[in-house]
């Protein structure tokens, strides 16, 4: 079959375009899909790159945005959690506490969605709403399903301000899009005029270009004694603006490390704050689905920045890299 692998960790030309990759095979209790789509996340940077201590069999394909068809033909999308499914966490629905947790096509030994077919687990599979097309579904696993288990845990909703950085990445659009369809304010930050735009476009209520405002600042002026919720999908760089903005009470919700994975922490202002700290490791399954109908609910519109051939996965990461995308990259894979 067609897929993108990689065979050694390293920069986006490690991607390789290959028309004679192994077919999937299925395993007990699994299922082949036929992939239409999959949208790339900085979750296949991170993978492609390699983690520190972390080890996984090469080649590898990434890709945990999958929507296709399975024999069914029936249009379906999949979690991409993996879990041992036993344990205390998996019974009560929190499988993404399980200590055998791991991603589809990120940092596992299951190969992804860069590619024509995957294996996955039946117990995986979500059959999609009439009114969602495919090319949607395929930005709600990761960046949408992250940000709805963020402002979910912390409460987001009426009366509510909620600080998202990066509003044209994907977990930034995904957060003030849910956050506005729940009711909150939302304030927002970007790099440069265009963005400030598509923040505009996006619904947000307050935009700070962050190379000319004071992030922290601009937040509390704005929002009076601070925001009620941080969402900090951005690490090292973002801690001490997102403690520095949230009100006495605040809540920080966390889910990345794009700009390092080694963050300083301003104590006295945390605790004397009595600030809440929440991480997110992407969500549930019972939460994607929440997310589905909601989406259908409120009528939510992703915005797709790009669609590329599959062949072109090495450009898709190259341009993500950059920070030239606004809105979701996905491949087309058949």
């Amino acid at each position: 079959m067609r897929a993108v692998p990689f065979f050694s960790h390293g920069s986006a030309d490690v991607l390789e375009y290959r028309d004679d990759f192994n077919d999937p095979a299925a395993g007990r209790n699994e299922v082949i899909i036929d992939i239409d789509y999959c949208g790339v996340n900085h979750l296949d940077i991170w993978t492609r790159l390699g983690i520190s201590g972390k080890v996984i069999r090469l080649p590898h394909v990434c890709g945990c945005d999958i929507v296709g068809s399975a024999k069914s033909r029936e249009s379906v999308m999949v979690y991409p959690g993996i879990s041992c499914g036993r344990c205390t966490y998996c019974k009560a629905g929190r499988e993404n506490l399980c200590k055998y947790f791991a991603i589809i096509g990120g940092m596992s030994d299951y190969d992804g969605g860069y590619a024509e077919q995957v294996a996955v687990p039946a117990r995986n599979i979500i059959k999609l709403p009439p009114s969602i097309k495919p090319e949607v579904a395929a930005t709600l696993a990761v960046s949408y399903l992250t940000a709805w288990n963020m402002l979910t845990t912390n409460n987001a909703g009426k009366g509510k301000t909620v600080l998202v950085y990066g509003a044209s990445s994907g977990v930034g659009m995904a957060a003030i899009q849910l956050a506005k369809a729940l009711g909150a304010t939302v304030i927002a930050t970007v790099s440069s005029e265009e963005k400030h735009a598509f923040g505009e476009r996006l619904g947000a209520d307050h935009i700070i270009d962050r190379n000319k405002e004071n992030i922290a600042e601009a937040a509390t002026e704005f929002s009076k004694d601070g925001v009620d919720i941080a969402v900090d999908h951005a690490g090292a760089a973002t801690w001490q603006t997102s403690i520095s903005a949230l009100k006495p009470g605040g809540r920080m919700a966390v889910c990345g490390m794009t700009s390092g994975n080694d963050a300083t922490v301003p104590v006295r202002m945390f605790y004397t704050k009595q600030i809440v700290m929440t991480g997110a490791l992407l969500g549930t399954r019972r939460q994607l689905n929440e997310l589905l109908n909601f989406v259908v609910k409120k009528k939510i519109q992703p915005v797709i920045d790009s669609i590329m051939p599959l062949q072109q996965a090495s450009k898709a990461h190259k341009k993500m890299e950059a920070g030239e995308h606004m809105g979701k990259i996905l491949l087309k894979c058949r």
